[in-house]
């Protein structure tokens, strides 16, 4: 491959076709090189391109073995100690103490909340309802929240409109 008329002005072809000049399609350089410059110092984030990414090491809690797994070093886990005093102690609660816990029930459905059913009815109810299509006062169920199959809810209602006469 010859160099054009254009890069007449390198020492050779060769010197033409080398990396320095070899960039990505939008047009931005290799990693650390630059047309023109030193490029003596060493790289760090605001000198590279869109590209790269350098990490900051900032997690260490590991290290990677030289076949590339990741062996978590246990000492260096962060551990949050509970205070033995905690009832008497001037600390507060990220969350309070009083905040009941809610409950989740998912009658009819196999799976819990696993189930592909289960997914497509909050889509379809997304959609056709909106952000708040669940308006399920918590107080008044006893902060208990059901996600009922539409089938099973439809068989219940016929069981109960089943009139008995005498």
């Amino acid at each position: 491959m010859k160099a054009s008329t254009v890069l007449r002005f390198q020492q050779s072809t060769v010197a033409s076709l080398r990396r320095p000049t070899q960039t990505y399609r939008d047009g931005q350089i290799w990693y650390g090189y630059t047309k023109s410059g030193s490029k003596r110092h060493p790289l760090y984030t605001k000198l590279g391109n869109k590209n790269f990414y350098k990490g900051t090491r900032s997690s260490g809690i590991g290290s990677l073995t030289k076949h590339g797994k990741y062996m978590v070093n246990w000492d260096k886990v962060r551990t949050y100690v509970v205070p033995s005093d905690l009832a008497t102690t001037d600390l507060k609660p990220f969350v309070s103490v009083d905040v009941p816990q809610i409950m989740q029930k998912t009658p009819g459905y196999s799976d819990s909340f696993k189930s592909p059913e289960l997914a497509w009815n909050n889509i379809k109810d997304f959609i056709e309802y909106g952000e708040n299509y669940n308006d399920v006062d918590l107080e008044k169920s006893n902060y208990l929240e059901e996600f009922v199959n539409p089938q099973q809810a439809q068989a219940e209602a016929e069981k109960d409109s089943v009139i008995v006469k005498d």
